[in-house]
């Protein structure tokens, strides 16, 4: 089935609006909060990019979206959205995805990439630092205020936002499938989350908001202290002491 799944820019407006559909089945979005086709389209024609994922019968089952940014005067690309449907999970889809978003950065010039999601998510953390070899070393509190959509609905929305360099030598290792040690490093600590976020959120809410708090207060101490996020393995963040950025 994975050979069979193929990835592509998307910038025909029909598909576009599939993204559309797509946002609303994946996250629950009331319909002021999805990102319309019409924003992908220009960004997507002003350096930006629209991928998509397509099963055999050429449905669309997954996408992720980006474009160019500045900061600090320095190019970055930032990966706004990505998402996989229920029923394709677990396939390497999303890692797929994200290598393609990856190699047009890099067409582009481009050597960073930065996104943002849910820390408490076990799915996205082990892709992001452990398949894709990203860092994380900001936290921020309650980034988009109240969210309404299924997925954020009742909890602060805090994010972690990842750095990933798309031309670091561990990065390009795990691109092609080699498994790579976490940088090197003194001490290590550890930051355990919830296996489970979507069944504590239906069965336990009060102790989901306290894995909310003791999380953030965890990452913001030893962030304020130096250290970053290398990989997530067993159920918990390791971090160490903060490596110089890649130049």
């Amino acid at each position: 089935m994975m050979d069979e799944v193929t990835i592509r820019a998307i910038m025909a407006l029909p598909e576009l609006r599939q993204i559309e559909r797509l946002q609303r089945d994946v996250w629950g979005m009331p319909d002021r909060d999805v990102v319309p086709s019409h924003q992908l389209l220009a960004a997507s024609g002003a350096g930006g990019v629209v991928l998509g994922a397509f099963d055999p019968s050429g449905d669309l089952i997954g996408f992720c979206y980006g474009f160019i940014g500045l900061r600090d005067g320095r190019p970055l690309f930032y990966s706004h959205m990505a998402a996989v449907v229920e029923a394709h999970r677990g396939k390497d889809i999303g890692f797929r995805l994200k290598r393609a978003q990856r190699e047009e950065a890099v067409a582009r010039g481009l050597d960073w990439m930065v996104w943002t999601y849910d820390p408490l998510q076990a799915a996205n953390a082990y892709l992001n630092m452990h398949k894709l070899g990203a860092r994380a070393s900001r936290y921020y509190v309650n980034y988009y205020g109240e969210m309404e959509d299924e997925l954020n609905r009742g909890i602060p929305s805090d994010r972690l936002e990842v750095d990933w360099w798309l031309r670091d030598p561990r990065v390009a290792a795990l691109m092609r499938g080699e498994r790579s040690a976490a940088p090197s490093g003194a001490a290590v600590a550890r930051i355990e989350i919830p296996a489970d976020l979507g069944e504590l959120r239906r069965t336990d809410p009060a102790r989901l908001r306290q894995s909310r708090q003791r999380t953030r207060e965890a990452f913001l101490e030893l962030f304020g202290r130096g250290y970053e996020a290398v990989d997530f393995v067993d159920g918990a963040y390791i971090l160490r002491p903060k490596e110089p950025e890649p130049r």
